[in-house]
């Protein structure tokens, strides 16, 4: 016969520390982002590294990488819970390749009636906001259509009517990737630009990096992020910092702050990959607490 699988049960927290939790949520602070490879599907695995109850309270926003959970699964559910009761925002991913336009006519119309099918996805699937992966340069496929700057802006525009700080929805708009290939016009747009700032060794890389966009980004709109597909087991690559010394790159992005003002946030891409590390999430936690010191 077959073993029954053991899975692993989460903390239960209670009603006031997720209260608290959510009205931290609500302050102004340095965000935690990740992207999480384990965001669908539906839930049924012994680990919690796959699961939504394994994500850190802390948290701020989550983009989907591995799709959205299947409906009525406990994947599902457990997805609802982060929302509800721990404040995570959840985001819709898609990459601006031509793969997202084929649908539709490549013209203004077409773009217009792409906005509006997106937007129906966050509806239907009460999703909290659209991450545009937006690489035209760097990305694999095909990147002709939204690689017209004109076109990409008009996207952003014809969904800044659902989503984004001019919508009034409370949906987010992020674009991540080559935001420094976006023209000014976006700035206004979002809510937040992540850069994929995967190996970068010092301040100079993250200022760099900043000051390609500072013109139109605001720093509290601005997000440094790393690889854990590659480097959850060290924090990231190796970085220096001129007070700490040689520490992880994740751990870099967290102490790090533009010339200009406080940055963002910081955050993972494949974040779960981190689960694995003793404790769980270990850099991405030390982050978190760098970046928003816990008040005893």
């Amino acid at each position: 016969m077959p073993v029954p699988l053991e899975l692993q049960k989460p903390f239960v927290s209670t009603p006031e520390y997720l209260a608290n939790l959510r009205a931290y949520k609500k302050t102004k602070h340095q965000i935690a982002f990740g992207w999480l490879g384990g965001s669908g599907g539906d839930g049924k695995f012994a680990s919690l590294q796959k699961r939504w109850e394994g994500v850190p309270d802390s948290l701020d926003i989550v983009s989907l990488w591995g799709g959205i959970p299947t409906a009525g699964s406990p994947q599902m559910a457990a997805m609802r819970s982060a929302q509800t009761d721990r404040g995570i925002k959840v985001v819709y991913v898609k990459f601006a390749d031509d793969e997202l336009i084929a649908p539709f006519e490549k013209s203004p119309n077409g773009i217009k009636l792409l906005a509006k099918a997106l937007a129906d996805t966050l509806t239907k699937n009460n999703i909290d906001g659209f991450d545009i992966d937006y690489e035209p340069n760097v990305g694999g496929g095909s990147w002709t259509f939204f690689k017209v700057k004109s076109n990409m802006t008009l996207l952003l525009k014809e969904l800044s009517a659902f989503m984004g700080p001019k919508a009034g929805t409370g949906k987010l708009l992020i674009v991540d990737g080559e935001v420094n290939y976006l023209e000014a016009a976006a700035g206004p747009l979002l809510d937040y630009a992540i850069a994929q700032a995967y190996y970068t060794t010092n301040a100079a890389g993250l200022q760099s990096r900043y000051n390609a966009i500072a013109s139109w980004c605001p720093p509290e709109k601005f997000i440094v992020t790393e690889d854990f597909e590659a480097g959850w087991k060290t924090g990231g690559s190796s970085y220096q910092d001129a007070i700490y010394g040689t520490i992880p790159s994740l751990i870099g992005m967290a102490y790090w702050q533009p010339t200009q003002g406080r940055k963002g946030g910081a955050g993972t891409y494949h974040m779960e990959y981190e689960y694995a590390n003793t404790p769980d999430y270990k850099y991405l936690r030390q982050a978190i607490q760098i970046m928003n010191p816990a008040v005893h």
